[in-house]
């Protein structure tokens, strides 16, 4: 049987973990964009189009907060505002390149900071790191 005292030592060593990385990745933006216009930057890589409904939803913020965010990113040259052809009410959200550019050089800071972080673990450590914590995820989904 597993002790509280180990999950409470776990719970804290993931917070503290938490709040470092958030720290760092701060560090990376260079005062470019915040951590949340980093973060939407990511998503709508990863999504070709995006609405601002949809960034609302997976940012479990309100329209009007997404909407704003949007318009900073927009108002400095990272995401451009497209038309859908089929139902002009639809605005697609896309990145420009010059928000792929921000996306990558940031990116790359980011996985240099990561390597230095994990350069004195081995791959073994790391492996069974990322296996523990996908379990510990799919336990949390049931």
């Amino acid at each position: 049987m597993i002790r509280l005292e180990n999950i409470s030592e776990f719970d804290t060593l993931l917070q503290e973990l938490v709040k470092a990385n958030t720290c760092r990745l701060k560090g990376l933006f260079n005062g470019q964009v915040t951590q949340t216009q980093f973060f939407l930057l990511k998503l709508m890589a990863a999504h070709e189009h995006c609405k601002a409904a949809d960034i609302a939803h997976i940012l479990d913020i309100s329209p009007s907060a997404a909407t704003t965010i949007i318009d900073r990113l927009f108002k400095n040259g990272w995401i451009k505002r497209e038309r859908s052809d089929q139902d002009r009410r639809i605005v697609w959200l896309k990145l420009t390149e010059q928000g792929k550019k921000l996306l990558s050089d940031i990116e790359a800071r980011r996985l240099q900071l990561l390597m230095r972080q994990f350069e004195h673990l081995t791959e073994e450590e790391v492996i069974a790191a990322c296996q523990v914590l996908k379990k510990i995820l799919t336990g949390a989904e049931k």
